[in-house]
């Protein structure tokens, strides 16, 4: 088994995200590896957001917002920690993004919940679990 330096939650805000946030507080526990909370604003591209009437700055304080609703909904699922989880938030693409972000680490154990999309669901629009665990390197547990 791969020495684990930091555990990753990817947290959106879903009752699959607080979920894969448990799993990923016992596992980082029991691994004496760190913690880290990963929530990206789902915004495409810039021209999506130029055509929605989102300025730069506009475009950072949504994420900025975005990001401590959900970090402050995943703390209080994580209250019983003795350290606060390090808070990391992107902008874009989410799969694209936690893909990207991962590299090539092997060192990194990333935890996701899985929404539940139906087989169709899951087909047509593909979920971001999915296309992370196809695209990345890093070890990745899905929580469901």
């Amino acid at each position: 088994m791969n020495e684990f330096r930091k555990v990753v939650v990817a947290v959106d805000g879903s009752d699959a995200a607080l979920r894969a946030a448990r799993v990923a507080a016992r596992l980082a526990d029991s691994m004496n590896a760190s913690l880290t909370m990963l929530h990206v604003f789902p915004m495409a591209t810039d021209d999506a957001s130029g055509a929605l009437g989102f300025g730069p700055e506009a475009l950072e304080q949504a994420r900025q917002q975005s990001a401590r609703k959900v970090f402050d909904e995943t703390l209080s699922q994580l209250s019983d920690r003795p350290e606060k989880p390090e808070e990391l938030a992107l902008i874009g693409d989410p799969a694209e993004e936690i893909i990207e972000w991962l590299g090539n680490s092997r060192d990194i154990l990333l935890v996701m919940g899985r929404r539940g999309q139906s087989k169709i669901g899951s087909l047509l629009l593909g979920s971001v679990s999915d296309k992370v665990i196809r695209h990345t390197h890093t070890p990745v547990t899905v929580v469901s």
